[in-house]
């Protein structure tokens, strides 16, 4: 279980941002995030490692990858990633070298590294169903030389001369899981390990309010962070860079890459301020927020389409939906919503937009072009918000 001590060097911490979210699961419903100074981070100060692996266990991911590839096999965000890790790698691939994804997802990195490297072996594990669309992709693709399993088929597969976990430790709330990536690797084998950039997140806004604050990425990473929690599983820092990646919103997506040896560094890795960084980010969202909710406020009520965390944390926080007081909400699911004191129950979107001529807010991240062209058969002229 975490608390508010860091879970990197465990060292008392900072109250930074708290968010009240709807039940999903056994996932917390009022995360608090904290800040450790030492190690210049911020991190989930609470949930269950065990309720985490339920819940990715029975979810898909990778949907951004899907979104953007626009239906095809590979995708470009995949390509881009593999562009600058085979770039940090200088040459890596000029021999035949085995290679493990962990948390591999769809295999969409690991689809472009074997199709421009066929002469080495991948192979991915991932614990959700995104695994068996992997498995599908490559034998549809005619990779020979990727194959996807569960762990101990990889295990047995290893060792390995590189090990990739991309996008996968910042969802870690215990972080065992780096033991195991360590015992995959030859002598000398190296990491790759790729995350969000926490640093940037101001200058790649979201559509969605507090984007990237949710109960699913509990960690938020800095170099030095990382550097700090990597050395304590005998991993030592090569070198590290930022990139952006497209996103489904046609916005950028800040990433941060590092490249690690397997064996003891001394050397430290210092990094700006996350504190800072953050701060700017919550004040700019905030300052966002309020232009929109004065937009909002000049209609006499409005019809939100979605209660998912986004709804959620736009309606706390001085989100944009924050101190509205005349809503009706609309979802698929037929469901109860507590907001502070008040209950609200849910109605189909088509119901709520026949029976009200308020404008209309959407709150669904997912899906919003298929929502539109919904909107707009139902009611082409109705005035529509997407947050």
């Amino acid at each position: 279980m975490r608390n508010d001590h860091c879970p990197i060097c465990d060292r008392a911490t900072e109250s930074l941002l708290r968010l009240r979210l709807n039940q999903k699961g056994r996932l917390p419903t009022n995360p608090e995030f904290r800040h450790c100074a030492v190690d210049n981070f911020v991190f989930l100060a609470e949930g269950c490692q065990t309720a985490y692996d339920q819940y990715y266990a029975s979810v898909p991911n990778d949907t951004y990858h899907q979104e953007v590839s626009i239906g095809t096999a590979r995708s470009p965000i995949a390509k881009l990633q593999s562009d600058y890790l085979v770039a940090a790698l200088n040459g890596f691939f000029g021999i035949p070298r085995k290679v493990m994804d962990f948390g591999c997802g769809e295999a969409c990195l690991l689809v472009e590294l074997a199709i421009n490297f066929p002469s080495s072996s991948f192979f991915g594990f991932d614990p959700g169903p995104a695994a068996h669309i992997a498995s599908s992709k490559a034998k549809a693709l005619g990779l020979n030389n990727l194959s996807i399993g569960d762990l101990k088929t990889s295990v047995e597969r290893g060792p390995f001369d590189l090990v990739i976990a991309s996008h996968v430790v910042e969802h870690l709330l215990e972080f065992d899981p780096l033991r195991t990536l360590n015992s995959l690797l030859a002598a000398n084998g190296l990491l790759y390990v790729e995350v969000p950039d926490p640093l940037r997140y101001e200058t790649c806004e979201r559509r969605e309010f507090l984007y990237y604050f949710d109960r699913l990425h509990v960690n938020h990473f800095t170099p030095q962070s990382l550097t700090r929690l990597a050395a304590a599983y005998d991993f030592a820092s090569i070198k590290h860079f930022q990139y952006s990646f497209p996103y489904r919103d046609g916005g950028e997506y800040p990433a941060l890459g590092m490249l690690l040896r397997k064996g003891r560094a001394d050397a430290a890795v210092t990094s700006p301020n996350i504190l800072e960084a953050v701060n700017r980010y919550i004040q700019q969202e905030k300052s966002r927020a309020g232009k929109i909710a004065d937009q909002l406020r000049a209609f006499e009520g409005i019809l939100v389409w979605g209660v998912g965390d986004n709804f959620f944390r736009s309606a706390g926080n001085d989100g944009p939906l924050s101190h509205l007081h005349k809503f009706a909400l609309l979802d698929r699911r037929s469901c109860e919503i507590m907001i502070g004191n008040q209950k609200y129950n849910t109605m189909a979107p088509e119901t709520g937009i026949r029976h009200y001529d308020w404008p209309l807010v959407v709150t669904v991240s997912e899906g919003r072009e298929a929502i539109s062209r919904e909107i707009g058969e139902l009611d082409p002229s109705r005035a529509t918000f997407f947050l």
